[in-house]
């Protein structure tokens, strides 16, 4: 059996935890770096007797943590969603809700009620997980000269695996744009020309158990229960009369953040923008010789379910 013969599905609930029944032909993803852990918990019966023997354990509640990245990309037609599978899909479930305008954009924005669960079906070369009632979290990683990823790390019910294998995948036929005149500012246009090489963006989601003893399996639901979106960039270090850093840092300023537009043709370019970006830290780095700077940050509301927007136009 082959590691790279894996396959995976997305689709998203109409009701938690019952399965949408995804298919190769609609809801196909690409994926690689796939880290699928079934997890049961291990109940010691650690009890006195004359023998210093162990007793047998009892297995506790199960859950699958599922862990995969994908390529970040447009739908191919401004304002639609596509017909085949699209790793947007799992914005969805991880806290995000989706608006599509048509013919303009398709957006993701941040909820606090109303949050949906996503199957996800993944076939391991023969050994088939049905994964219902998936919520989690994501990162986003914009480099310089390589198309935008994102890293998934989402947890679901469990169901006992079964012996099967996909019929052929269909996938979108989108390329990922690259990350080129990728229209990076800090405070508007205040640190527009700046020399940044990566940019990384996590949603940090805390995702928690809900448990009841009246469910057959113990485990109800992954609840999202909070968020602390963060960050961080690498600008070439300079002096504070060009733009400053230190200031904004010591005062703990809040400044916008704009990507993009990243990519130039319709239906896959992407823009991402937060409006109440703030540096936690500056960090020394050497960059082959060339001072820079090591930024975390976090983001913070403007009005609301708001500090982050992803836009695929």
């Amino acid at each position: 059996m082959l590691t790279r013969k894996t396959a995976v599905l997305v689709k998203v609930e109409g009701t938690y935890d019952t399965d949408p029944t995804p298919t190769v032909a609609a809801n196909a993803i690409l994926v690689n770096n796939v880290n699928l852990k079934i997890a049961g918990e291990v109940l010691e019966r650690d009890f006195y007797k004359s023998s210093l023997s162990n007793m047998a354990f009892a297995r506790g509640l199960k859950h699958a943590e599922l862990s995969f990245t994908t390529e970040m990309k447009g739908t191919g037609t401004r304002g639609s969603l596509p017909a085949t599978g699209w790793e947007g899909t799992l914005f969805r479930g991880c806290g995000m809700a989706e608006t599509v305008v048509a013919s303009t954009r398709v957006a993701y924005t941040p909820v606090s009620t109303g949050f949906e669960g996503v199957t996800i079906w993944v076939y391991k070369d023969g050994i088939y997980h049905k994964i219902n009632g998936c919520r989690g979290d994501f990162e986003l990683v914009f480099e310089v000269g390589k198309y935008p990823t994102i890293n998934w790390d989402m947890k679901g019910l469990y169901t006992a695996p079964a012996d099967a294998t996909p019929a052929a995948q269909t996938f979108s036929s989108v390329v990922p744009p690259t990350v080129l005149s990728a229209g990076l500012t800090v405070e508007t246009t205040a640190y527009a020309s700046g020399v940044v090489e990566k940019v990384q963006i996590k949603m940090n989601n805390e995702i928690v158990m809900r448990k009841s003893m009246n469910d057959a399996t113990g485990l109800l639901e992954w609840l999202l229960t909070g968020r602390k979106p963060s960050g961080s960039l690498d600008p070439e270090a300079v002096l504070e009369a060009t733009y400053p850093f230190w200031a904004r840092w010591a005062a703990g300023t809040q400044v916008a953040l704009n990507l993009g537009p990243i990519g130039a043709t319709s239906g896959n370019i992407i823009t991402v923008t937060a409006p109440k970006l703030q540096f936690q830290e500056i960090n020394y780095a050497d960059r082959s010789g060339q001072l820079a700077y090591d930024i975390p940050f976090s983001l913070a509301m403007n009005a609301g379910d708001d500090e982050l927007v992803i836009t695929f136009t």
